[in-house]
């Protein structure tokens, strides 16, 4: 639904809600697809421009961040977006991707690898600089006898305790400066992450994009490739409607085509049409 609480952003100088479409998280781009790969970039629209805002704020108030959300609504590119343009004086980012086989064992070498030892046993990152750790499907490791995921424990033990123990020399080791941003697909893997790790993180639904806002995120990437490539005027102008024609098309088969028992493999979702729009951005105006 739109013109509610949630489509407006409050801006402290005037003290004004405004649209997202002008807050500082909200930034024109232009796509260049000779030097620049489409799936690189993230095209602003105003659930973006939100979602951007919070992230970004909460993440430099040292606080937890989960964005929760069906497969393909860009919750990985979101966050990655956000990870690079922190200031790496300050900040430092390590990425760890969940699986169903991913235990506490397997994930406790990985949160290491970036770490350094300080004093004693306490460890953290170099220099004065906090870590970042984005966790992606969080909730996919596999449920033990007890109805629990050892990963999942490890962190929440992180977080509560701010330490964890060498599983060799089974000594205490005290992990300072780190947060946890994760991004989970609550349709796949646990429906239901452990509570008493959820009380830590600001939880975001990520929801599918508008129409309005896939017909101007895909027009910003088509555009771009017309131009850039020197396409003659008589198809750059043509390109709205083909981006029109996709999203219609998209939309008849997923309403058509539902996923059932049967016909399991019926997920239409929107990498599927960005995968339509990377194979547009190889043509070459030479051909055409």
């Amino acid at each position: 639904s739109r013109d509610t609480v949630f489509d407006y952003w409050l801006d402290i100088k005037t003290n004004k809600f405004e649209s997202w479409k002008l807050c500082p998280s909200f930034k024109s781009i232009e796509f260049d697809s000779t030097i620049t790969r489409m799936s690189d970039v993230t095209v602003p629209t105003a659930e973006t421009a939100s979602l951007s805002f919070w992230l970004n704020l909460l993440v430099l108030k040292g606080y937890h961040v989960m964005l929760a959300g069906p497969s393909g609504t860009g919750k990985t590119q979101l966050t990655n977006g956000m990870l690079n343009q922190l200031n790496p004086e300050f900040h430092l980012s390590s990425s760890i991707n969940m699986n169903y086989y991913t235990s506490a064992a397997i994930l406790q070498p990985n949160l290491e690898a970036s770490l350094f030892k300080r004093t004693g046993s306490s460890y953290g990152p170099p220099g004065a600089a906090k870590m970042v750790y984005f966790v992606d499907d969080l909730n996919l490791p596999e449920l033990d006898s007890y109805g629990t995921q050892s990963a999942i424990a490890l962190i929440r033990q992180h977080i509560d305790y701010k330490h964890w123990y060498d599983n060799q020399k089974l000594s205490l080791k005290i992990i300072d400066d780190c947060q946890y941003v994760a991004a989970l697909n609550p349709t796949a893997g646990s429906f239901h992450i452990n509570p008493r790790l959820q009380r830590h993180f600001s939880t975001f639904a990520v929801g599918m994009p508008s129409a309005t806002s896939l017909h101007t995120i895909y027009l910003t990437f088509l555009d771009g490739h017309l131009k850039c490539t020197n396409f003659n005027n008589s198809i750059i102008g043509v390109s709205g409607n083909i981006v029109k024609g996709a999203l219609a098309v998209h939309k008849e088969v997923s309403e058509t085509f539902r996923k059932t028992a049967a016909n399991f493999h019926y997920e239409f979702n929107i990498r599927h049409l960005s995968n339509v729009f990377q194979g547009l951005l190889i043509a070459s105006s030479h051909i055409f």
